[in-house]
């Protein structure tokens, strides 16, 4: 009777320590992203090193327009929640954004592609602005401005893994050998070595890379003309107060020119002539 009692009285100790280990992460993850930020009174948007205009540092601080595009979001969550609210930076990835901000380290990043995969894993906000796609060439290629004249076997194309512009090249260029890298650095690497022949980027990336690097070729939008609408992102949080809040945000950021503005801005205080942006750069 004892060791039944004993049996019974252990089978019951481990059951409430699995319905606990099971209760657990729902209750993390029903966690309210707005509740978190009122109660820390901070932000935590997540940057990526040295990819300007984008993000960069100087001094120690993080600058370019998707960090102004973080700040500007503390002071308009700082007026809606009547309480000052810090920004926190967080580092990752393009190819680890998506991830973080599904396990709550990170509460937005802006600068993201759309997908129809992405938009069931986190929420999209947006579009805060669009650009076309360029290539920047080798020194001394030869070859057209369309999509048609790279969309060949033999020929080599860089990207930056996980960014908008691997999804574009991989559908643009089929039949092209794409070429993923981690970062801008080593797409900008492959090109100058010639192991790939171009690389396939955004135009405010190529301008900041042909300032950097005088032995790469000219930059040229890519025919027809293909536009990638970016986006902020946050998690869904079954919540949605925060999600909804920077898409409100994000829509009466791009239309009132402000978007605009903090990218232009972003340019000139890394150096780039803004008049060099080809005419079919609209955002």
């Amino acid at each position: 009777m004892a060791l039944s009692l004993v049996s019974r009285s252990g089978a019951c100790a481990a059951a409430l320590l699995l319905s606990a280990a099971l209760a657990g992460p729902r209750a993390v993850a029903a966690t309210s992203t707005w509740d978190s930020v009122v109660e820390r009174g901070t932000v935590r948007i997540g940057v990526i090193p040295a990819r300007p205009p984008y993000f960069w540092q100087e001094d120690g601080k993080w600058v370019g327009f998707s960090v102004v595009m973080g700040e500007d979001v503390a002071k308009a969550l700082s007026k809606k929640m009547g309480k000052d609210i810090k920004v926190e930076w967080v580092i990752t990835s393009f190819t680890a954004i998506i991830l973080d901000l599904q396990a709550n380290k990170v509460d937005a990043f802006f600068g993201l592609s759309f997908s129809e995969e992405r938009k069931k894993a986190i929420h999209l906000v947006g579009p805060l602005y669009s650009l076309p796609s360029v290539v920047l060439k080798a020194k001394g290629l030869q070859i057209g401005d369309r999509w048609a004249d790279f969309d060949k076997p033999d020929i080599k194309i860089a990207v930056v893994m996980g960014t908008t512009d691997e999804q574009v090249a991989r559908k643009m260029l089929p039949n092209a050998n794409i070429r993923a890298l981690k970062g801008t650095g080593e797409a900008i690497l492959d090109v100058q070595s010639r192991n790939a022949v171009a690389w396939v980027t955004t135009p405010l990336t190529g301008l900041g890379a042909l300032k950097a690097n005088q032995s790469l070729g000219s930059m040229a939008v890519l025919q027809p003309t293909n536009d990638a609408p970016s986006y902020g992102g946050t998690r869904r949080d079954g919540d949605d107060r925060f999600g909804n809040f920077l898409q409100e945000w994000a829509v009466a950021y791009r239309a009132d020119g402000s978007a605009k503005k903090v990218i232009f801005n972003a340019m000139e205080k890394f150096g780039l002539d803004t008049s060099q942006l080809p005419a079919a750069v609209q955002f």
